[in-house]
């Protein structure tokens, strides 16, 4: 049998990794543990790492539409109980980050969400576990 213990890392490629990693330390709370080379390492909100880099072309990079490409639609963090998913509402309107329907939602499958986009356009979900999950 196959064992996979969980996500290592995750790379996103982004146009200005600084200002990436401002907004994930803000939005989740995560830490920088690494700057190095215009690129940025940094762990929490369940991760063993994320790291941001500029793309290879970054004057020519688009910001991603999840609609018209194949690949990743958007990605989710995990909240245990409502009253953290409303502390990560407040968190994130202190902040000055936009949040689809203002804050707290329908995930649009019986469930409840907060749905945000970071710099570069990516979607981003803060998703109540235990409330629809199979």
């Amino acid at each position: 049998m196959v064992k996979v213990t969980g996500v290592h890392h995750i790379v996103l490629k982004v146009k200005d990794p600084k200002k990436s990693a401002d907004f994930y330390v803000k939005a989740c709370g995560m830490k920088i543990f690494s700057e190095e080379g215009g690129a940025y390492g940094l762990s929490g909100a369940g991760l063993d790492s994320l790291w941001l880099s500029p793309p290879n072309n970054s004057e020519g990079a688009v910001p991603f539409n999840r609609r018209g490409n194949v690949g990743l639609d958007h990605w989710a963090f995990s909240v245990a109980s409502m009253e953290d998913l409303k502390e990560i509402e407040q968190h994130l309107k202190h902040g000055g980050i936009e949040m689809e329907d203002g804050g707290v939602t329908d995930d649009g499958y019986g469930g409840t969400a907060i749905f945000t986009q970071d710099p570069d356009g990516m979607p981003l979900e803060f998703h109540l576990i235990g409330n629809n999950e199979k």
